[in-house]
């Protein structure tokens, strides 16, 4: 069946064949942007739990600053940092063995007085955490800024038809020409758009790990009460790495407030995170 185009008609093309041309090509571009996306955000399927040390399971659930507070944990936990009177950080005990870059920085920054609020803005411990950052990217639980970028390459297919449909809406209606439905495609696209620009830091395995973890260490949820004295530094580390720095108040919670650390749940994968 042909279509003919008649006298006013936009392009010369009538508005229901370029509608359904339309649809035809943003389902297409819809599909291809969500198959593209989650084959970027899948990771590698073989990062294992027991791999992470608890700084890269809280980088994991609540970037930078949790992997912070969760060194801060560690140390606290096993006597090397500890608070002064007028609320800045200051050294215990040395360094536990095995001390991981960012213990290292952390206690450096704590000799030299930092305020805990001033940690994740340390030279020492900025350049801890890019180290610890890509080494999980190398494990594939987080996505570098290039594949953050082709993850991002769908939604930017739907801009082009986003300003294709606009402009074909707009010269309608110049033309006195119905574009109702058009303008309703335009909205669920434009809103598909955004979703698909919104490209979290970690991957789909890295959301495996975490719910493993979040298995197998279940006894330090701050419900349960945990002994951090029984569990050791590596315990109160973890925790604050899993449940937010509601665990530090339970380690410790005159050091926490003294520290003006505020009480926080695990609920901080924004940063770093999110399927």
């Amino acid at each position: 069946m042909t279509v003919l185009s008649a006298p006013g008609d936009t392009w010369g093309i009538p508005g229901p064949l370029f509608l359904g041309l339309y649809l035809t090509a943003v389902l297409v571009a819809v599909v291809g942007a969500l198959v593209h996306r989650s084959r970027v955000l899948a990771g590698q399927k073989a990062a294992s739990a027991g791999r992470l040390d608890p700084q890269q399971v809280a980088y994991l659930n609540g970037g930078d600053q949790l992997a912070v507070w969760s060194a801060l944990g560690g140390l606290r936990g096993s006597g090397a940092v500890g608070v002064r009177p007028d609320r800045r950080l200051t050294t215990g005990a040395p360094l536990p063995a095995g001390a991981t870059p960012l213990d290292q920085a952390v206690h450096h920054a704590a000799r030299r007085h930092l305020y805990a609020r001033e940690l994740v803005r340390d030279g020492w411990v900025v350049r801890a955490l890019t180290d610890l950052r890509g080494g999980l990217e190398r494990q594939g639980l987080v996505l570098s800024d290039a594949q953050r970028s082709a993850a991002r390459g769908g939604s930017l297919v739907l801009v082009g038809l986003l300003a294709l449909g606009a402009i074909r809406a707009a010269t309608g209606l110049a033309n006195d020409r119905p574009v109702g439905f058009l303008l309703l495609t335009l909205v669920a696209l434009a809103g598909t758009a955004i979703l698909l620009s919104r490209v979290p830091r970690r991957t789909r395995a890295a959301d495996a790990v975490l719910g493993e973890l979040r298995r197998r260490h279940a006894h330090l949820t701050p419900a349960s009460a945990p002994a951090y004295a029984t569990y050791g530094p590596a315990g109160a580390a973890m925790g604050v790495a899993l449940f937010g720095t509601v665990s530090l108040w339970g380690l410790d919670p005159g050091f926490a407030e003294q520290a003006e650390i505020q009480r926080q749940a695990s609920g901080m994968g924004g940063s770093s995170g999110g399927g």
